[in-house]
């Protein structure tokens, strides 16, 4: 029999039923709650977990494969407006420009390293000429000298002999320092590069060849420049 007291009780919706000793709408211990898109897709940005990447925590080593501060070459190139062709374009003027640089630089280099050269090489001919037109002046000055010490050796004054063989000395000693050498030797064969024959007598010479036999007045080159012949006789 129907009990009149008690009211029909609707059958629970599908999904709506809770269990004992649950609040309702709770989740059951050992079950993760369920997602909503919506609600997700409506939450706040920062309750929203976003992964990781790899990418953004490295500076954008992991995008460009180089160290910090590398540029990535192609990223470049997609950003820029030009068109490939005109990039490689722009690129071989810039090539073309550097080696033109190069060149120039090159040449440079050459014309100095020249112009050294030739300062260094006016620079010791200079001095070769200044050596050889201080020595020709002191040519004179020594055949003096050379006259006095043969009259001096005459003198009784032995004092004025030995100061002057002094002087000529000295002098003889500085200007062989500058390269100055005498030609005075004798019994050598006739060298017409270093020797001017004023006499000439019958004789067998050496080895078939004119043999000096006197030096009439000494002669004198500096380093490999004769600056004054001999004056010698010969035989032969």
């Amino acid at each position: 029999m129907n009990d009149p007291t008690h009211e029909p009780v609707d059958p629970p919706e599908d999904g709506a039923t809770d269990r004992p000793g649950s609040a309702p709408g709770a989740t059951p211990a050992g079950e993760e709650p369920a997602t909503d898109p919506a609600a997700a897709a409506n939450a706040p940005a920062g309750d929203v977990p976003v992964p990781d990447d790899p990418a953004a925590g490295d500076g954008g080593q992991a995008a460009t494969g180089e160290g910090p501060g590398a540029l990535d070459i192609e990223a470049l190139a997609d950003s820029d407006p030009r068109s490939k062709a005109e990039l490689l374009a722009e690129l071989m003027a810039a090539e073309a420009k550097r080696d033109e640089y190069l060149d120039d630089l090159r040449r440079s280099h050459a014309d100095f390293e020249n112009y050294r050269r030739r300062v260094m090489r006016d620079g010791a001919l200079q001095r070769a000429a200044g050596k050889a037109e201080v020595a020709g002046a002191l040519l004179e000055v020594l055949d003096d000298l050379d006259r006095t010490l043969a009259a001096a050796e005459g003198s009784p004054d032995q004092d004025l002999h030995t100061g002057v063989r002094l002087v000529a000395a000295k002098l003889v000693d500085a200007l062989r320092q500058l390269g100055l050498q005498r030609i005075d030797e004798t019994d050598v064969v006739f060298d017409p590069a270093v020797h001017e024959a004023v006499q000439q007598q019958p004789g067998e010479g050496i080895d078939g060849e004119p043999r000096v036999t006197t030096v009439l007045r000494p002669g004198y080159r500096l380093d490999d420049r004769v600056l004054r012949a001999a004056m010698v006789a010969v035989e032969g």
